[in-house]
């Protein structure tokens, strides 16, 4: 029955445990989804405009060419009329993602704003960020952070934060796109 289901078992036991799966776990990106998050919504700490956020986010995602970077610049110039700026007479120098570092953005003129995963924003704000401009986020700013990011990933949403200077200013949703059929493979499955 597994050959079936292009499952291919590679011990007995393998066969066994698979007749005692009451659960199936998928990798989802790429898996049932498209793999092409795209922003969908800005999401601002209190204080913070939903404008300011999406100029900071913006801004830190101009040089971004992945799919999520410019679905960002896209967002931004729809729902809030901000147009791509030039990076050249900015003076801006992009800093790109690293798998080290799990996040991007942009320096200009002594300022900056990073934009990437939850952890390592704050742990940026609380690092660089804080010795640089001399701020720390707020207890308030970061629980709020954090509530929003929680919120975005339990619905399956990816958040990324975004900081401006060691100013905590909000959280981009993005979203995956479910591939067209998967309803009916999983009732296939079932």
């Amino acid at each position: 029955r597994l050959v079936r289901f292009n499952v291919l078992a590679m011990s007995g036991r393998a066969v066994e445990a698979a007749g005692d799966v009451d659960t199936l776990l998928l990798d989802k990106t790429g898996t049932i989804t498209l793999g092409n998050r795209q922003a969908t919504q800005f999401r601002p700490v209190k204080g913070v405009t939903e404008q300011e956020l999406a100029d900071a986010a913006q801004l830190a995602s101009l040089a971004d060419e992945t799919p999520e970077g410019r679905s960002i610049v896209v967002l931004a110039k729809e729902k809030y009329a901000i147009r791509a700026r030039d990076m050249a007479t900015l003076h801006a120098t992009f800093v790109p993602f690293t798998a080290q570092t799990r996040m991007s953005g942009v320096d200009i003129d002594g300022s900056s704003v990073r934009k990437g995963a939850v952890d390592s924003v704050l742990a940026h704000v609380n690092q660089s960020a804080a010795a640089a401009h001399g701020t720390r986020p707020s207890s308030e700013s970061i629980r709020d952070l954090q509530s929003i990011a929680d919120e975005i990933a339990k619905s399956g949403g990816t958040p990324l934060a975004v900081e401006r200077d060691g100013r905590l200013l909000g959280v981009i949703h993005l979203k995956d796109i479910v591939k067209g059929g998967i309803s009916e493979r999983f009732t296939e499955l079932r």
